[in-house]
């Protein structure tokens, strides 16, 4: 018995090697999908700017297309002035005046703080692009980076896969189906070493009675708390 309570903690220490190498190559895409999403989120970003941008040049042209009228109308009122017949008809004139200079001095109010948003937006655009650009380089790079780490981790998860084909085939049926059993309800883990009488899986103390039974090694014995089977710390020196 003690020889298969051996091959029961190998073939858990090979599971667990499976089972990280099966996250390890689970990880390597997800960690790509969040550089993916994070590149995603800057392209928007940067898009954004660029339409704040010709939107802002877009308004600039307008009210500066709207201030040459008013300066035409300006210059036309002005002429006008001169051939006005009485005063109310000359102080029409002048009010018309200075509501479309106060109109053109609005609109080049709100060209100068269009101006003044250009200049901030085109700066931060720039270290953005510089950014994004830095950020594709990145994912290329960690794309080449993850396909060759997946690669490796396969080739080890297909060879460890094999071994334990070879270690299943010298334990015992019945305690194999026990193995199996435990392992898939106790989340993978199913042989649980103990020190000092501790379980190694849920850290709780085995009674000492039991404790004592154990390093015999002459039976299947279970921890009474979290029920996976446990093995005398000497047997992970044996494996």
């Amino acid at each position: 018995m003690k020889e298969q309570i051996n091959l029961l903690v190998k073939l858990q220490e090979k599971d667990r090697v499976l089972d990280r190498f099966r996250r390890q190559i689970r990880e390597g895409p997800e960690r790509l999908q969040d550089l993916e999403k994070e590149l995603q989120t800057l392209e928007e970003d940067v898009e954004a700017d660029r339409r704040r941008i010709q939107d802002l040049k877009k308004t600039q042209r307008e009210y500066e297309a709207e201030i040459e009228d008013g300066l035409a109308h300006i210059r036309k009122s002005r002429g006008r002035l001169m051939s006005v017949k009485n005063n109310r008809e000359y102080r029409a004139l002048l009010r018309e005046i200075e509501e479309a200079e106060k109109g053109n001095a609005d609109k080049e109010d709100t060209i100068l703080s269009c101006l003044e948003e250009l200049e901030t937006l085109g700066r931060e655009l720039e270290a953005k692009e510089k950014g994004l650009s830095a950020m594709r380089d990145r994912l290329e790079s960690e794309k080449t980076a993850v396909s060759k780490e997946v690669a490796r981790v396969h080739e080890e998860l297909s060879d460890t896969e094999k071994s334990r084909e070879k270690l299943v085939q010298t334990v015992a049926p019945q305690l194999l189906a026990k193995y199996e059993q435990i392992k898939a309800r106790s989340g993978g883990i199913a042989v649980a070493l103990v020190n000092n009488a501790t379980c190694s899986e849920c850290h709780l103390g085995i009674p000492p009675q039991m404790y004592n039974e154990l390093q015999r090694q002459d039976t299947l014995r279970f921890c009474p708390n979290c029920q996976r089977i446990i093995c005398w710390k000497e047997a992970e020196t044996s494996a």
